[in-house]
C-alpha cells in the first residue's frame, strides 16, 4: 500500500516536471518577479539602478515570498495542465521561461546606459542562465513545425520593429538640429543636384563647385535618386539608410536556412544580425554611401551559397559602385573564396577578384586628378607612410618589407580595443572559430579599415561611424559559417547565446537614442521656429551657414559652411568670417559665442538682419544686393 502511495506521489511530481525542471523553474520564476519589480518601480517613477536604496524600500520581504510562492504555484499548475499532445510546450516551458525571464531582466539592466562595459558584464551572466536553459532544449524540440511562416514571420516583425525604431529616433536627431555638413548637408546639396540635372555636385564639401563622384566612386547613389525624387528631404536618405541595412536580414535569413539553421536557431542568426551594433549604431551619423554595404555583401553571399553566378556578378558589380574602397571587400571575398570554392566557382573568384584589383588601380587614379586621393591616404594611413607623398602602393610595399608596423600602428589606441570588443563580443569571437585560415581574408577589412585607419583617423576607430557598416556584414557571416558546422546541439546553443548577448548589447548601446524623441517633444516648439526661419530663405539664393542648420537648408546650388575654421581671431574676439564675401546671405547660430560676435562684425561690415529668431538663429542679408 505504501508502495503504491510512493508511485503515485513520484507520478504527480513528474507530471508537474518537478524531475527535470525544478531548479530551472525556481530560477525562471525568480527572474519573472524581479522582472516584475522593476517594472513596477519604473513605474512608480523610481530608477531600480540610480535609485537602488528607494527601490528596496518599495518592497517587504515577506509580501515578495507569497508572490513569489503564488508565482511557482501558478507556473506549476499550468504546467500540470498542460495535455500531453502538447509535449513540445511541456518540454520547452521552464527553459524558455528562465531564458525569457532572464533576458527580460538583463535588457532591464543596461536600458539607456550607454555603457558598453556593463553591458560585457551583464550579457556573460545571462549566458551562464542561457546556455543552461538551453541546454535542456533538444534542438529537434523546437524544430518541430516545418513551415517557414513559423520562423519568417517573427525575424519580419522583429525587422520591422528595429526600422521602425531606428527611423524614429535617428529622425527626431535631424529635427533637433544635431546633423551638420559632414555628412548629411553634403548628400542633401548632392541629392538635390542630382535630380536637377543628375551632376551629383556640391559646394558644401570642399568650399566650391565639385562633383562628390570626384571625391568618391559613389556610383551606386543613383539608385536611391528615384527614391529622393519623390520625396526630397534630408529624412528620406535618413530612412533609406536604416531600410537598406536593415534589408541585409533578407539574405541572410536564406544563408542561414542553407547552413541548416531552422527554427529557433535560424531566429536567432537573424536576430544577431538585426541587433549587431557595427549596423545598429552607424545608422544614427547621418547618411553614407556605406550603408549599402550590408546588404551587397549578404546578397553576395546568398549568390555563392545558392550558386547563383549572374547574381554574383550582379552584386559584384554593385559593390564595386559603392566607392572605391569596396573594392578591398570584393578582393578579399574573392581571396577566401579561391580557397573555400573548387573548380569553376575558384576560377570565378579569381577572375572576380582580379577584375576588382584593376578596377582599384583605375578607379584610384581617377580620383587622384582632383587631389583629394592622395590628401585622404594621407589622413588615413599616415602611420604607415615614411612621407606624405607616397602613394597606396607605395604603403603596400612599406607593409611587405616591415609588417611589424602594421601590427603595432593600433596597439596603443584604446579606441582599437573598444571596437574590437564592440565587434566580436556579441559574436563570441565565433569568427574565430574555424581550422579554415583562409575564411580569416573576410577579417582583413576589419584590420584595415577600423584598425589600421583608425590608428591615424579616429573615426574609422569607433563603431558609431559608417565604416563598421562592411566589416560588420562580414564578420556575421563568418560566424554563421562557422557556427553552421559544429554539431547540431552545439550549434544551436552557441547561435542562441551570440543573439543574446547581441540583444543586450544593442539593449546597452542603441536604446538611449530614445532620448532624441524625448529631446525633440520637450523642444518641438522651438524647433519648429527655427525651422520657420530658415524656411523664409530664398530657394536660388547663395547661403552661407551654420553647420548644423546647412543639411535644413540643402536643398539649393549653392550652400557653404560655416565651421570653427572660417573664424578669423584677434585675440578673443572674432574679427572675421572667411567665406562670405560672395554669398548673399549668411545663417548664424546664436548658440554659438564666435558667431555672435560675428554678427555684430558683419552688420558693420554691411549685412542686415533678414530674419531672426531670438537667441537662436539670426538670418543676415549683405545691403549691396538689395
Amino acid at each position: 500500500m505504501e508502495g503504491s502511495r510512493s508511485s503515485r506521489n513520484i507520478s504527480f511530481f513528474k507530471q508537474c516536471g518537478f524531475s527535470q525542471f525544478l531548479f530551472m523553474r525556481l530560477l525562471g520564476v525568480y527572474f519573472l518577479l524581479s522582472d516584475i519589480t522593476i517594472f513596477y518601480s519604473y513605474a512608480r517613477g523610481i530608477s531600480p539602478f540610480k535609485k537602488w536604496t528607494e527601490f528596496i524600500g518599495l518592497f517587504a520581504l515577506p509580501a515578495l515570498i507569497g508572490i513569489y510562492v503564488l508565482f511557482f504555484a501558478g507556473a506549476t499548475l499550468l504546467f500540470y495542465l498542460m495535455p500531453r499532445k502538447f509535449r513540445t510546450f511541456t518540454e520547452c516551458f521552464d527553459p524558455v521561461l528562465l531564458i525569457a525571464s532572464v533576458l527580460v531582466f538583463s535588457c532591464t539592466m543596461v536600458f539607456r546606459s550607454d555603457d558598453f562595459s556593463l553591458a560585457v558584464f551583464i550579457g556573460l551572466f545571462a549566458l551562464i542562465f542561457v546556455i543552461y536553459g538551453a541546454s535542456r532544449i533538444h534542438p529537434e524540440t523546437l524544430n518541430r513545425q516545418k513551415s517557414e511562416v513559423f520562423t519568417a514571420v517573427p525575424v519580419g516583425i522583429l525587422a520591422a520593429f528595429i526600422l521602425g525604431f531606428v527611423c524614429v529616433t535617428a529622425v527626431a536627431i535631424h529635427r533637433c538640429f544635431d546633423t551638420s555638413t559632414f555628412d548629411l548637408g553634403i548628400f542633401t546639396q548632392m541629392f538635390h543636384s542630382m535630380k536637377k540635372n543628375l551632376s551629383a555636385v556640391t559646394t558644401c564639401e570642399r568650399g566650391y563647385l565639385l562633383s562628390h563622384l570626384r571625391v568618391h566612386s559613389s556610383f551606386i547613389l543613383y539608385l536611391l535618386m528615384p527614391v529622393y525624387a519623390i520625396f526630397p528631404s534630408a529624412e528620406t536618405l535618413i530612412f533609406s539608410q536604416a531600410v537598406l541595412v536593415t534589408s541585409g536580414v533578407i539574405p541572410l535569413y536564406l544563408i542561414a536556412k542553407k547552413r541548416g539553421f531552422s527554427g529557433t536557431s535560424l531566429f536567432s542568426a537573424c536576430a544577431v544580425y538585426l541587433f549587431s551594433l557595427g549596423l545598429l549604431l552607424p545608422s544614427y551619423f547621418h547618411f553614407h554611401e556605406n550603408a549599402f554595404l550590408p546588404p551587397l555583401l549578404m546578397w553576395l553571399f546568398f549568390a555563392v551559397e545558392y550558386k547563383k553566378n549572374i547574381l554574383f556578378y550582379g552584386m559584384s558589380f554593385l559593390l564595386l559602385m559603392v566607392k572605391e574602397d569596396a573594392a578591398l571587400f570584393l578582393i578579399c571575398i574573392c581571396l577566401y573564396l579561391a580557397f573555400e570554392e573548387k573548380g569553376k566557382d575558384r576560377r570565378r573568384a579569381l577572375i572576380t577578384g582580379g577584375a576588382a584589383l584593376l578596377y582599384f588601380i583605375l578607379i584610384t587614379a581617377f580620383l587622384s586628378g582632383t587631389g583629394d586621393s592622395e590628401a585622404i591616404a594621407a589622413m588615413r594611413m599616415n602611420t604607415l607612410m615614411t612621407s606624405e607623398d607616397q602613394s597606396v602602393f607605395e604603403i603596400l610595399k612599406n607593409i611587405l618589407i616591415h609588417p611589424g608596423r602594421l601590427l603595432t600602428v593600433f596597439s596603443h589606441r584604446t579606441e582599437s580595443l573598444l571596437i574590437l570588443l564592440q565587434m566580436f563580443f556579441p559574436l563570441l569571437f565565433t569568427p574565430f572559430l574555424t581550422r579554415k585560415t583562409h575564411r580569416f581574408f573576410l577579417m582583413v577589412p576589419f584590420l584595415l579599415f577600423n584598425l589600421v585607419f583608425g590608428a591615424s583617423y579616429i573615426y574609422a576607430s569607433q563603431i558609431t561611424f559608417h565604416y563598421a557598416y562592411g566589416p560588420a556584414a562580414l564578420l556575421i557571416y563568418m560566424a554563421i559559417v562557422n557556427i553552421s558546422e559544429l554539431e547540431k546541439d552545439r550549434k544551436h546553443t552557441l547561435v542562441l547565446a551570440c543573439a543574446t548577448v547581441s540583444v543586450i548589447s544593442a539593449f546597452a548601446m542603441v536604446s538611449g537614442n530614445i532620448r532624441n524623441c524625448e529631446k525633440y517633444e520637450k523642444n518641438k516648439d522651438r524647433y519648429q521656429r527655427i525651422g520657420n526661419c530658415l524656411e523664409k530663405l530664398p530657394e536660388d539664393a547663395a547661403v552661407s551657414c551654420d553647420t548644423h542648420f546647412l543639411p535644413h537648408i540643402a536643398d539649393r546650388d549653392e550652400l557653404y559652411a560655416i565651421d570653427s575654421a572660417k573664424f578669423g581671431y584677434q585675440g578673443d574676439h572674432v574679427v572675421k568670417l572667411n567665406g562670405v564675401e560672395e554669398t548673399e546671405f549668411v545663417v548664424l547660430n546664436l548658440m554659438d559665442g564666435p558667431q555672435v560676435q560675428a554678427r555684430d562684425m558683419l552688420i558693420q561690415g554691411g549685412y542686415e538682419v533678414y530674419a531672426e529668431e531670438e537667441g537662436e538663429i539670426v538670418i543676415l542679408k549683405i545691403k549691396a544686393l538689395t
